[in-house]
Order: structure tokens, then sequence, then C-alpha cells
């Protein structure tokens, strides 16, 4: 489904307003920037470009920074190749220049928006990359910004789980820093992850309080914009004749402004619309403009949703030929924008990102035990002191016994908070090398393990180091036929079985989403090869923990044997039992090859 974003995700924004504004004029002039960057991209990139050469080297860093990041989300909405190519080669000029992060992470965000929109595989991938070099700044306005962009990042690549609890961390810091705006284009997305999961009511009514804070603060354009995404849902509540004049209204307004990613949704949405009123013919030739319109903008990230709409349309008129080649075409494209070696660099990246969360938690827990250990030490001393000077002084009174009593009570409340933060930090350290959801070790712990394991003096005489990598044979038909919660049920079937199959002779880990790898120290070639058929055997006996289609699960197994030659480290270790497991899929899966047999 093609919904639509506000893109203007702003940072530092009082910088593009021109100096001597305060207070709601200042914010007035603030909201008009933003605006314009939906409703008249093509002359704000005009504007940013006249002031930048007015400016020239005398441009602060951060003033430059915030112009070029305008151009960019402008050249973004309306679908300015060289506008955005401009703006991001000068962020990264001024961030390699300056040292500046906050320049090199809107450059890696504007190129992961424009990347996810056109269907280009990477662009997730550099927005994890984005997030890392701004994750240790606390300044509020750029946690809120950054926190946005994730949000954003994961709801246009509709993973919805992810998205949700990070816009909801966006809208909160949004609203602690008074930013209706940012509230509304959070509220936005928040109602766009929803949607993916299918949660009707529940996207209306976070798009209808979008909407109601871009009508607060004057943006009318926006509230119009985000009608379209509002006008979906009232298609599902069976409300088509509303959700009808809501789309034709955006639609007026996108070509208007020249918005060709979002007038192409709208013209989806019309097409729908017409298609519930049973308009069909009408709908249908809709919808094969708006493909023609998405070829010719070379919008290939749309282009697979479009072909699956007019695939049902072109059914629904008799059109079954037609129907059959949309279908083939948007498997083609949905195959060559991800493949396995991108979702296996798109989970190190998010697992990257959430084990440097837990350690700056850590790193803040170790600073606060710190402070309350010199706290707890200066109490004893005190306490100590104020004991003495009860020996020495004979009339001690009732007053000073007290106080000695709650120094004493103070030092050992502090004791129990500083066992506690110890025993906290501990728990997180064991998290960040713990899959949640199977309880097996993550990705993170094996590559420690197998570096700690290849660090060690190896003696030739002793058999090989093996290395299997496993993966699930058409797991995204669990998913599709009985859901994400019997995916994952099978997923901790699966690691129960490995962990108690190899029973403390190897190693096993989830690495990926439906990918695990087996360390096996000093097992040789003809052992490793056993133990990976007994493996692949014992998985495909399981019985299924869930009803549906799907009645076998099936893996398929590239094992590598460590010779220190074609093998010399971890990663050259992991590609080649990759290239015999891509092998393995190759030849029909449920299978077992070695990395020796693949050339």
């Amino acid at each position: 489904m093609l919904r639509k974003v506000v893109t203007w995700m702003g940072l530092l924004l009082p910088l593009l307003v021109h100096a001597g504004g305060t207070g709601t004029t200042a914010d007035a002039s603030m909201n008009a920037w933003r605006a314009r960057a939906v409703t008249d991209p093509s002359g704000l990139i005009e504007d940013v470009r006249s002031q930048l050469d007015k400016g020239g080297t005398g441009l602060t860093t951060v003033r430059e920074r915030s112009l070029l990041w305008g151009m960019g989300t402008a050249a973004i909405n309306s679908n300015d190749d060289a506008a955005l190519a401009e703006a991001t080669l000068r962020l990264d000029g001024l961030g390699n220049a300056s040292g500046d992060p906050l320049a090199q992470a809107a450059a890696g965000y504007l190129r992961a928006r424009h990347d996810i929109a056109n269907g280009i595989g990477e662009g997730l991938s550099q927005a994890l990359q984005a997030a890392a070099r701004v994750q240790g700044i606390t300044d509020p306005q750029i946690v809120a910004w950054s926190r946005f962009q994730l949000c954003d990042a994961y709801t246009l690549d509709e993973r919805a789980e992810k998205a949700l609890p990070l816009c909801h961390q966006a809208e909160a810091s949004y609203a602690a820093l008074g930013d209706r705006w940012g509230m509304a284009d959070a509220e936005n997305d928040l109602g766009l992850a929803l949607a993916t999961l299918n949660r009707v009511s529940d996207a209306a009514a976070m798009y209808e309080s979008s909407r109601r804070h871009f009508s607060l603060i004057g943006a009318h354009e926006l509230v119009v914009m985000v009608g379209d995404n509002l006008s979906q849902m009232y298609l599902k509540l069976g409300r088509p004749h509303k959700a009808l004049a809501l789309s034709q209204t955006s639609l007026a307004q996108e070509l208007a402004s020249g918005r060709i990613s979002d007038s192409l949704g709208s013209s989806t949405d019309i097409a729908q619309a017409e298609a519930a009123l049973g308009q069909h013919k009408k709908a249908y030739a809709l919808m094969q403009a708006t493909v023609a319109r998405a070829r010719a903008a070379g919008m290939n990230g749309e282009l697979s949703n479009l072909l699956e709409i007019e695939s049902e349309m072109a059914e629904q008129v008799g059109e079954l030929h037609q129907a059959l080649a949309d279908v083939r075409e948007a498997l083609r494209l949905n195959a060559s924008t991800s493949t396995p070696a991108l979702r296996a660099i798109e989970t190190e990246l998010e697992q990257r990102y959430a084990v440097r969360e837990k350690e700056l938690r850590i790193h803040d827990l170790e600073r606060e035990n710190r402070v309350n250990s010199l706290a707890l030490k200066a109490a004893h001393a005190e306490a100590e002191r104020r004991a003495e000077e009860g020996r020495r002084v004979v009339l001690l009174d009732r007053v000073t016994e007290l106080s000695i009593a709650g120094l004493l009570l103070l030092a050992t409340l502090l004791f129990l908070l500083l066992h506690n933060q110890h025993r906290h930090a501990a728990e997180l350290r064991m998290q960040a090398l713990c899959d949640p959801l199977t309880g097996i070790e993550n990705r993170r712990a094996f590559l420690q393990r197998a570096e700690g394991l290849l660090a060690e003096r190896r003696d030739p005489q002793r058999p090989q180091h093996v290395l299997m990598l496993i993966d699930f044979d058409y797991f995204k038909r669990i998913n599709d036929s009985a859901g994400h919660q019997a995916g994952d049920r099978v997923l901790c079937v699966v690691a129960d079985y490995l962990r108690a199959r190899v029973d403390g002779h190897a190693h096993v880990a989830r690495i990926g989403g439906e990918e695990f790898a087996v360390l096996c120290p000093q097992h040789g070639a003809e052992a490793g090869m056993r133990l990976a058929e007994a493996l692949r055997a014992g998985v495909a006996a399981l019985s299924p923990p869930m009803e549906g289609a799907q009645t076998r699960i099936t893996v398929s197994i590239g094992v590598a044997m460590f010779d220190g030659e074609h093998c010399r480290d971890v990663s050259s270790w992991m590609r080649a039992a990759d290239k015999a497991l891509y092998s393995a899929k190759s030849h029909g899966r449920d299978r077992v090859v070695a990395s020796t047999l693949v050339s």
C-alpha cells in the first residue's frame, strides 16, 4: 500500500528562519519553511541555493548544514535527483572538513529516505549507520530528530514492529520540546506503522490526531496530505465516498506542487475507492495510467506495490493475462531489492545499534555507581567521625545519637542501591550477548566466541574447526500462512532442538532473522559433515508447532572447515560457509553442502 510521509524531518530549524523573529513569529516562520518543503519543494530548493551562494565561505557550519538539509528534503519531495545529489555531497564535504557528525548523519538519512522510496536495497542500512554517528549526542533536539529518522526509515520499509517504539519515542521527545509539527509528523508515521499491521481503527485515530496538530499550527496543506492516508482507512472501514473525496483533494494539491511520488499514492487510493463503488473499468484504467507514470519517473520502490494493485483490478475486469504479468513483474522487483546478504548486513547494524544503546546505559549506571560509592564512603567516614566524637564527649545528647543512626541507615541504603545497580549492569551485559527470542547466543556473542577460538594456538595434528550456517527453507511461507507469532515459535523450537542436539560439544547462535550458526571446535571434516546431516534430518523430523498450510520445516546447511589457508579469519570462514549455504539453496534446499564442493 502506498502511503505518504511528511518528509521535512526538521534539523535545527530555527537556523533556517531569517534573523529577528522571536516567539510566535519565529515559530510561524519555521513552520512556513517546513510546509514549503512539502508544498513548494522546487521553490524552496532555489531559495536555499540563493542563500548558499550569497553566504559563500562566510556561512557557519551549523547554518550551512541546516540549509543543505532543507534542500535535500525538498529534493526528495519533488523527485529532484540532481538537487538531492548536490545536498548530500555538500553535506559529506562539510562533515569531512569540519568533523561534524550531524552533517554526515544528515547526508546518510537523506540517502536512506531516497533509497527506501525507490526500492534500492541499502536504504535501511544507511539509516542505521547515520543513527550510529549521533548516538552519543544528548542534545534534546538532536535526540528527537534522530529517533524520528529511524522511525521514518522503518515505517517506509514496512517494518512496523520496529517502527512503533521509535515513533512513540520521537513523539514523546517532540512533545517535551513543545514542537507540534514534530508531534504531528511522528503521529503520521505511527498511523503508517499501525496501518501496516492492519490495526485500521488505531491508524485512523492516529491520522486524525496528526491532522488536528497540523491544523492548530496552520499547516493546512499537511492536513490535506495526511488526509489521503486517512482515506485508506476509511476505505477499509467501508466508507468509500469519504475516502474518494479526501484522495481527490490530496491529488489536486500534489499535482500543483509537483510531488510525483505522493500523487501516485493518491491516484491509487482514488482507483481503489472507485473499485469499491463498483466502477471497476474506470478504476483499472486509472491504475494503468498510474503504473505508467511510476515507470516514467523511475520510481521502482513503489512500482511493485502498484503492480500488485493493478493485477487485482485487471482480474476484476477479466484481463487475466495482464493480471498474471503484473504479479510476475512485482515478484521480480521484490527479489531484486532483498537479498540474504543485505538482510544479514541490516540485521548486524540493528544489533550493533541496540548493543550501543545498552552500552551507553551501562556506562551511565557505572558512573552512578562511582558517585554512589563515593557517597557511601563519605557516609561511613562521617558516621565514624561522629561516633568518635560521641566516645570523647561524655554529655552526648539524643539528637546526635539520632543523626548517627540516620547516617548509618543512609549508608545501608546506598550500599543496597549500589549492589542493585551492579546486578542491573551485569544483566544488561548478558542481554547484549543473548538473543531475546530464542534464549541462545546472538551474533555478537558468536563473533566473540569465534574470534577467541581462532586466536588460540592451533595444533596442526588436531582436527580442524568446523563452522555451519543454517537457514530455513521458505520461512516466509510460515509467516504468510500462519503469522509472525507462529514463525517465532518455529524459531524457538528449532533453536531448542539444535542446542539439545549438540549438547555442549558445539555452540549454537542465532545470527540473523532465520539464520543460525553452529561452531564446532576441533570436529574435523568427517565428524562435522555427519553432525550437519544429523541436524538437517532432525529439523525435518520436527512437528511444526502451529496449524496451517506449512506442514514441514526444513533447513539448508553450509559447512566450512577452518584450514588457515582459504579461511584465514572469521570473515573469510563465514564467507566460505555462506557460499556453501547458497549452493545448498540453489540445488533444491533441505540439504548439506561443504565449502570444499563449491568453487
